[in-house]
Order: structure tokens, then C-alpha cells, then sequence
């Protein structure tokens, strides 16, 4: 008895088509990539039930010849490889023919095409793989593919389908996403007969965004951009505020693919550094053009992943592009509109500045001095101007001893006084780079501490102690797991110094272990600037106010905490009108 047989071609041609072919959506890519490769510069997707009982599409394209559309169906037939030497340098979406024959293994398959120089088209009908007809007919120019009933010749592979809503889902994201590949191209979808979207001609990618993802979403992204012999890169980033608890929103487009690459994402995640919570991921769409020599697509099956040739120089053109983006951009949230840098503040220097907190305390009180340059405020009335990320900012009042509460052209901003000061704090500290440095930023005690630590802790100490004395905290060992504090970075020696270093320790411990993608230095910048930072309910007086204004006009990134936390936010004078009912909207 033989144990071993060949399959036939039949089910061998079904085998293939299931790994190329995983679920409605995969038909739709190859289709759509096939037809942006012809030209098109329309294309239209119908979708009947997700896509399981009915896909259409319909492109204005180049269209295909009598001979060629046959061949399309024939296995191993394709328009883009003619040598090995193409298999490394494709610079088309889709392989025509292999994707086509395995969608016809395994679906009813009906093909239009037409193209402009000929008088007539051709008209295909194929069923599980067997020709049914193969006739000229007369057709528009371009193609019209239908594929009705995918995987009827699979049932087994059909009933791993999930509902139509979910494959749906899948089909919209695919669809969208190479519109916002190719935002020149006309795009239209339509679900069990009704117009999901209609995207022009000519579009540029922000109108596509805004489109299928909403103005809101639009309106908070920030141009990137770069551009060097080989190399180009373009697109948006998003705002904080459009993170994400999942990389669904983060697109990446390498010569018109629409791809993965992990080395990518995280440049783009290093480039957001302390501008992001904790699990949390940007909303990006970035186009990266560069000569198909120096990236592999064919790394994976479905050609989702590449391999560039100079991965080091990739990184370092993302890295760099988003991070100068993100340090350009006022990253702070804006309710009502977007706030204009150029605009000037414009006050009354005759009525006093309400003031509450006029009187008391002394300054200086919470360390708010930063150093660094940073031009004279002018004198406004009993206030001053800070210009804090393009925002005139002037303080008014403290709201419940937690936020403060500014003016600017703009509108109404408020402070959140704990986070900003946080962010001052962490700038400050991981730029302490030299032992000089670090002695400016310490505040020797009175009286050393002997702390007897435990294992993990003396360890953790021992082992970064180089860490620790840059950013400001003296330790001495003093036998065993015991050690001697002599000096703690200034703002932290008013607090119980003992408790803020256990603290500080656990702290350090706890966020190592959940988080290997910073180093140990940068989580204790981000702990100790937390600890010595001003809290929640800690009374200010307008000068310590002024103070901190000062210090985060000369702060990068001070309009995140470096837990990612906004801290500030602004209200424009529309949106605070169409609050009190002053304006129709």
C-alpha cells in the first residue's frame, strides 16, 4: 500500500491560493495593487458581504491585451519579473498573475479588460481555477474583476471566515490604506451597495486623513519631512493627544507599499521619548521613497515586511526627522482651532492683573530656576509675557493650589503645574552629562544618612552608581547593604530624603523591569523629577509662577510631562465663545 501520493494540480493550486489568499481582504490588496500598477488613475471597490459573496473592482488603467489576459490566470505568469536580478529591485505592488490565478482556484472569477489603443476587450469567466470563457467582447477601457463566491470550493477554509462585519473591517483598512499610499489616485468603496467614501483625484495625503479619519485627527498631525540624493521621506505624525493603545494607526509606506518594519517603529517610537504614557503608541503616516536596490520586499510572503540594505542610516533619517518635527511643532492640545505663532499678545497695561497669590512665600521655593539662556520677559501691567512653544503666555491665577491659569492671544491655557515643572526638572537633569554638572545640581545634606538597603536595591546602586552620582545623589557604601547619602539633586533635600530615595529605588526597579527601552539613567532622570517636582496642591505665589513660565520657555518638549502627561492646555477665544452660546455655529 502506498503512503505517498502526488496531489493533484487541482489541490495543489488550492494549497497555494490559501497562503496568498487568507480572507477576503488579501484578494482585495493584490487586486487594487494590480491595478495601481496598470496606472489607474480612478479605481472603485465593491464589497457584498464583506467581500464573501461579491468583490468588485474597477480601475481606469492601462488595461490588458487579448494574449495577456489569458496568461494573467496561468500560474507562475507574471508582468513583473523577467530574471532573478527583478526579484530585488521591484519597484510594482502586485504580482499580476500569481495573484490572480490563486483568487481563480478558489472563487468565480469574471474579467473585463480593455485597452485604449484597441477597438475591442476581452471578457474572462473562470470557475475554481476551470476556464468557462475566453472571448473578445466590447468593454470600457481598463479592467472590471468580480469575484463572487471566495472559497466555494474550499467550504473547510470558508467556515474560518469570521462575520462580514469583521471581514469588512479588514477589507476598509486595506483600502484605505493604499489610498493614503497613493493620494493622487481616485478611490471609491462601497459596502452591500451603499458609498462608504468617494476620494477625489489630486488629492495630497492630509486630505485623505482628514477624509477617512476625521478632521480632529487631521488637524492634529505635524508635517515631517527630509530629503537627501537617495533617501526621502514624508508625511505626519500625530500629536500626543492621538496615541493609541495599539499600532493600528501607525502607517508606513516604503516606495508605495504599504509595509512593516519594526526598525522603523522604533525610531518612530525613540523619537516620541517621554512625550508618550506608558503603552501608548503615535498615530503616524509616513511615505519613505528610496532606490528599490537598498530594500527587499520579499522578506515575506504577503511582501507586508522588508529588509533595507542600510538599516543604521534608515533609523537615523526616521529618528531624526520626527524627533526635529516633534520639537518644532506646539505639541500641546488646542480646543477650537489651531494657535498661531506669529500672533501677538495684546493687553491692557492700565487695569492691574487679578492676583490672588500675590503676597507669601519667597521665590525660589520649589528650585524653578532652569539653567540656560533665556531672552528678559517684558513688563505687561503687573504681569510679564513668557513665549512658551510659540504661546505669549501670561500668568493670571492658580486654580485649587494644582494649575495655573495663563492668557495668550490665543485664548484661555491652563498649566498643570506638577507635570510642567516635572518636564523643567527632567530636561534639567539628563543633561547633567560631568561631574562638575552634577555637583551644580546637588544639594549636599547637613547631616549623611546611613540607609541599610535591601539585595535588590544595593545592587541596583552599586551597579549604576555612576548613574545615580550624574544626576545628583552622593552614596557612599558603608559596608554590607548599608550606604551613606550625602547629597540628594537640589529641590529634593526640603523633602525626607531617605523616603524620596526608597521611593526613587522602587520606582527605578519597577519601571527597569517593565520597560527595557530606556536605560537606567533616563527612568531615574524621570523618577527623581517626578519626586522633587511642585505637587498637586503646593500654594504658589504670581513670582513662582513667573518663575516656572521662565524656566519652560527655554524647555524642550514642555508641553508633555516625561511620563508623556499633557501639561498644558489651550481653550481659543471661538471655542470659549461658542461654550458661552456668543457665537453660531
Amino acid at each position: 500500500m502506498n503512503l505517498i501520493r502526488l496531489l493533484s494540480p487541482e489541490l495543489i493550486s488550492q494549497i497555494a491560493a490559501g497562503e496568498v489568499i487568507e480572507r477576503p481582504a488579501s484578494a482585495v490588496k493584490e487586486l487594487v495593487e494590480n491595478s495601481l500598477d496598470s496606472g489607474a488613475t480612478s479605481i472603485s471597490v465593491e464589497l457584498v458581504a464583506g467581500g464573501l459573496d461579491k468583490i468588485r473592482v474597477v480601475d481606469k488603467g492601462c488595461g490588458m491585451s487579448h494574449e495577456d489576459a489569458a496568461l494573467a490566470f496561468t500560474a507562475h505568469a507574471t508582468s513583473k519579473i523577467a530574471s532573478v536580478d527583478d526579484l530585488f529591485s521591484l519597484s510594482t505592488l502586485g504580482f499580476r498573475g500569481e495573484a490572480l490565478a490563486s483568487i481563480a482556484s478558489i472563487a468565480h472569477v469574471v474579467l473585463k479588460t480593455r485597452r485604449a489603443e484597441e477597438r475591442v476587450g476581452t471578457v474572462m469567466e473562470l470557475d475554481a481555477g476551470k476556464q468557462l470563457r475566453y472571448e473578445e467582447e466590447a468593454c470600457a477601457e481598463g479592467t472590471d474583476i468580480v469575484v463572487t463566491g471566495l472559497f466555494h470550493p474550499t467550504p473547510a477554509r470558508r467556515k474560518y471566515m469570521k462575520s462580514e462585519a469583521t471581514e469588512y473591517g479588514h477589507c476598509f483598512d486595506i483600502v484605505s490604506e493604499l489610498a493614503m499610499a497613493h493620494p493622487a489616485v481616485g478611490f471609491r468603496l462601497l459596502k452591500d451597495g451603499e458609498l462608504v467614501f468617494d476620494l477625489p483625484v489630486g488629492q495630497n495625503l492630509k486630505e485623505r486623513v482628514r477624509v477617512l479619519y476625521g478632521g480632529q485627527t487631521a488637524d492634529a498631525l505635524v508635517p515631517v519631512s527630509y530629503q537627501q540624493s537617495n533617501v526621502q521621506l514624508s508625511g505626519f505624525v500625530g500629536k500626543p493627544e492621538l496615541s493609541r493603545s495599539s499600532r493600528k494607526y501607525q502607517f508606513l509606506f516604503v516606495n508605495g507599499h504599504p509595509i512593516e518594519n519594526r526598525l522603523v517603529g522604533h525610531a518612530v517610537q525613540e523619537a516620541y521619548h517621554s512625550l508618550l504614557m506608558n503603552d501608548k503608541f503615535p498615530w503616524t503616516v509616513l511615505d519613505l521613497q528610496l532606490d528599490p536596490a537598498f530594500v527587499d520586499v520579499n522578506v515575506h510572503p504577503r511582501k507586508m515586511e522588508v529588509k533595507f540594505v542600510n538599516t543604521q542610516e534608515i533609523y537615523r533619517i526616521v529618528f531624526g526627522a520626527v524627533q526635529r518635527a516633534l520639537q518644532n511643532a506646539t505639541l500641546s492640545p488646542i480646543f477650537g482651532g489651531q494657535a498661531s505663532v506669529a500672533t501677538s499678545l495684546r493687553v491692557s497695561t492700565s487695569s492691574p492683573v487679578f492676583s490672588p497669590f500675590a503676597s507669601g512665600g519667597e521665590f525660589g521655593r520649589f528650585d524653578l530656576n532652569f539653567v540656560g539662556q533665556v531672552q528678559e520677559p517684558q513688563p505687561v501691567g503687573n504681569s510679564a509675557l513668557f513665549e512658551v512653544k510659540g504661546l505669549q503666555l501670561r500668568p493670571l491665577a492658580q486654580v485649587s493650589n494644582r494649575y495655573i491659569v495663563a492668557e495668550s492671544a490665543q485664548g484661555l491655557v491652563l498649566i498643570d503645574q506638577h507635570a510642567a515643572h516635572e518636564r523643567v526638572r527632567y530636561e534639567r537633569l539628563i543633561r547633567a552629562t560631568s561631574e562638575a554638572t552634577a555637583r551644580a545640581l546637588s544639594q549636599p545634606l547637613l547631616t549623611p544618612l546611613q540607609l541599610d538597603l535591601g539585595v535588590d536595591s544595593a545592587r541596583l546602586l552599586r551597579e549604576h552608581a555612576t548613574e545615580f552620582l550624574a544626576l545628583g545623589y552622593e552614596l557612599e557604601e558603608f559596608g554590607g547593604n548599608t550606604f551613606l547619602l550625602r547629597a540628594v539633586p537640589a529641590g529634593l533635600e526640603k523633602r525626607d530624603p531617605e523616603a524620596v530615595l526608597r521611593e526613587v529605588l522602587a520606582d527605578v526597579t519597577n519601571e527597569w523591569k517593565q520597560n527595557h527601552v530606556k536605560n537606567v539613567r533616563e527612568v531615574l532622570a524621570t523618577v527623581t523629577a517626578c519626586r522633587g517636582a511642585i505637587k498637586f496642591g503646593d500654594p504658589l505665589t504670581m513670582i513662582e509662577m513667573e518663575a516656572l513660565l521662565k524656566d519652560m520657555a527655554v524647555t524642550p518638549n514642555c508641553t508633555h510631562c516625561p511620563h508623556g502627561r499633557p501639561a498644558l492646555f489651550t481653550w481659543t477665544h471661538e471655542k470659549l465663545e461658542e461654550l458661552f452660546k456668543r457665537r453660531n455655529f
